[in-house]
């Protein structure tokens, strides 16, 4: 089966972490920004350092190099994922493997909401008002994704699939497209 490149595109606390233990679960490789962060300071996401961005976006690309190249799908799960700029990154490393990039989007609900989940299941030492403002920001940056912009497929996840466990590689699940 030929790996491929499926890029998560939801706010904050929107199930992508879910999805994604998931997909592990069928042996997808995972890429997820806040566990790198956390294994570089020893679980203490609050220690994030801008000074280190290379350092983390060099782990990242490795992390999805290695697991293409080992002909496994990689599930790429960054909460910045929002914008068309942010995702171009991951367009060009799938076009330069020749593996097909897939968006998999989630559902997008009011920023409380978002930010009150966030704060309830993971608060990462930071209070609801600060991940309420994070949520109003990635909504301002929030482009919903097309074929367009170069994905070769972009598909629609539910609430009902992410806690039924359904991923969208399986053979059983309902394809809904943009």
């Amino acid at each position: 089966m030929t790996p491929k490149l499926y890029v998560l595109v939801g706010m904050i606390a929107s199930g992508k972490s879910t999805y994604c233990k998931n997909a592990a679960k069928r042996g997808q490789v995972i890429m997820n920004d806040d566990a790198i962060v956390n294994m570089l300071h020893a679980d203490e996401y609050t220690l994030y350092d801008k000074k280190l961005k290379i350092l983390y976006k060099s782990i990242e690309n490795n992390i999805i190099s290695l697991g293409l190249c080992m002909a496994r799908s990689v599930v790429i799960d960054r909460g910045l994922n929002v914008s068309i700029s942010a995702r171009q990154r991951w367009i060009a490393i799938a076009r330069s493997f020749d593996v097909p990039c897939e968006a998999i989007v989630f559902p997008k609900v009011e920023n409380e909401i978002h930010a009150k989940r966030r704060f309830e299941s993971a608060s990462r030492g930071h209070s609801y008002d600060y991940w309420l403002k994070v949520a109003v920001e990635h909504d301002k940056q929030y482009e919903e994704p097309t074929c367009a912009e170069g994905f070769d497929k972009v598909q629609c996840v539910t609430y009902a699939d992410i806690i039924s466990g359904l991923v969208v590689s399986d053979p059983t699940y309902n394809y809904k497209g943009k």
